[in-house]
């Protein structure tokens, strides 16, 4: 049998945190190509929301979540930052 080496705690190990999220696909797209521009690790998810909640989001069907690593955030919100005004209004940034 094998011992398995683990880098770092095992309980902080894919351990994301949300960054920003947006209804628009379109702003979410520019947003992940900046970070991939920039070398920043992100994960992007969409969330389904529910009917009855659709109302509360004008109507959109999904939520876009970006999330990073923990250790990259301000490196990652000063990039969210560089986005075209325009976007970034519609982007709902983290206060992490």
């Amino acid at each position: 049998m094998k011992n398995i080496v683990k880098l770092g705690k095992s309980k902080d190990i894919d351990k994301d945190i949300e960054l920003c999220w947006t209804t628009n696909e379109r702003i979410s797209n520019e947003a992940t190509q900046l970070l991939i521009n920039n070398s920043i690790p992100f994960t992007k998810n969409w969330i389904t929301i529910p009917f009855f909640l659709r109302e509360r989001f004008h109507g959109a069907k999904q939520m876009y979540v970006i999330s990073t690593n923990p250790n990259r955030y301000c490196q990652a919100r000063r990039t969210i930052d560089q986005l075209d005004p325009v976007y970034k209004r519609k982007l709902l940034l983290s206060n992490y």
